[in-house]
């Protein structure tokens, strides 16, 4: 078995000593049917459960035909190409049956000593995560192969006689978990103010007969559908940002990682009010506004650019993009493929309905009163956040327990 000690305590286990990472089947479009057996994708997850809410189907036939791609609960599946490479999701009892599609691999223990739920802790950690990402390329496009993520290594508490000790593993499990739970309690204050504005939003805007004007008109627009740098990234320096499709969370905000360009191009520095569009991958569709001042943003190039006159407030047009309506309207312009794709010219068309400027403003000031209230929780909230990635970077060393 391929291991490095770390200490008497602890060692640094290959995974593929552990487990073997199994890929999915190449399935075809044309096998894909209305009602049969949902496929897991790389779109159906992100650190989280899978969702099968809107997957791709199958024949129920295929379930016996392609049996050795049939998923059980509790399985540990992660992404292998594309924006979201390196990010895992468990399969729960509600999504069986179900079969695994390419490009994603699963976990596939095969030793007694390594407990599934310290492993996906291990996997969902940012040690993991920034092995991968390193792996795979800070590039538009990563891709990681089963070969490479089985020659990473996890470090395991280990009993004298130097095999991994299950019973700590399973101790450094139950501590996360309660850390954890402190964190999404949290992080639930977060959406029920989102809600509350997307219905704000709703109630003032939605129920009215506005203009419709585009999204790239020159009415409203200063900059129009303009494609980000195709820098890569690399560690922070803690200078600039650079923004990729990845750091887009599902509430728009963005993740904690912070990672800079190889090259500065000033040209694709935000500044405050620009709204950036995710056009590719599993996250199309997804938006992120920009409301710093601080200027030293640069968006990577699966990201499209508006920047907007004093006609609109782009608080207005940002809540527009969490409605039924344009989420419907990604939907339909999605190109039924592996990798979807929605680029400047369609979004540059999709109609907007362009109340007077008061009504924004009205709204806006609403926005800005949540945000008050909202930082002012945002102490407790960071001592959660502290608090679990304190612990999970304790979790695997000697600190912990």
């Amino acid at each position: 078995m391929k291991e490095k000690q770390i200490n008497q305590n602890w060692k640094e286990f290959e995974l593929g000593e552990l487990l073997k990472l199994k890929g999915g089947f190449a399935f075809k479009s044309s096998d894909f049917v209305d009602d049969g057996i949902p496929l897991v994708k790389i779109s159906n997850f992100n650190n989280s459960e899978v969702d099968l809410s809107k997957s791709v189907k199958v024949s129920k036939d295929f379930l016996d035909k392609y049996a050795e791609f049939k998923l059980s609960e509790n399985d540990l599946v992660i992404a292998m190409s594309g924006a979201t490479t390196g990010k895992i999701g468990v399969v729960t009892k509600k999504n069986i049956p179900c079969l695994l599609n390419q490009r994603v691999g699963k976990f596939e223990i095969n030793s007694k000593n390594l407990y599934w739920r310290y492993l996906k802790v291990f996997i969902k950690s940012k040690s993991f995560q920034k092995d991968i990402f390193g792996i795979a390329g800070g590039c538009a496009q990563p891709n990681i192969s089963s070969k490479q993520i089985e020659a990473t290594f996890i470090p395991l508490p280990i009993l004298p006689d130097g095999t991994p000790d299950l019973k700590k593993q399973k101790q450094i499990v139950a501590i996360l978990k309660k850390a954890e739970g402190l964190k999404d309690k949290r992080k639930g204050l977060d959406e029920l103010f989102d809600e509350y504005l997307k219905s704000v939003f709703g109630e003032m805007f939605l129920e009215e007969d506005f203009e419709n004007v585009g999204m790239g008109d020159e009415k409203i627009c200063l900059i129009s559908g303009e494609y980000g740098s195709g820098a890569s990234a690399i560690n922070y320096d803690g200078k600039n940002r650079y923004i990729r499709i990845t750091d887009i969370k599902e509430s728009g905000r963005l993740k904690d990682e912070q990672v800079s360009p190889s090259r500065v191009e000033k040209k694709y520095f935000l500044k405050r009010g620009d709204l950036l569009f995710a056009r590719s991958g599993a996250t199309v569709g997804k938006t992120y506004l920009h409301d710093s001042e601080e200027s030293n943003y640069q968006y990577a190039g699966y990201l499209i650019r508006y920047r907007f006159n004093d006609k609109v407030i782009p608080e207005y047009i940002y809540y527009y993009t969490k409605t039924p309506h344009y989420l419907g309207w990604v939907s339909s312009k999605q190109k039924v493929v592996a990798q979807p794709n929605i680029n400047a010219k369609q979004y540059s068309s999709l109609n907007i309905p362009l109340p007077p400027i008061k009504l924004q403003e009205k709204f806006a000031s609403i926005v800005s009163q949540v945000e008050k209230i909202k930082d002012k929780l945002k102490d407790e909230k960071k001592d959660a956040d502290e608090l679990f990635n304190a612990l999970m970077q304790k979790a695997f060393s000697e600190e912990l327990i």
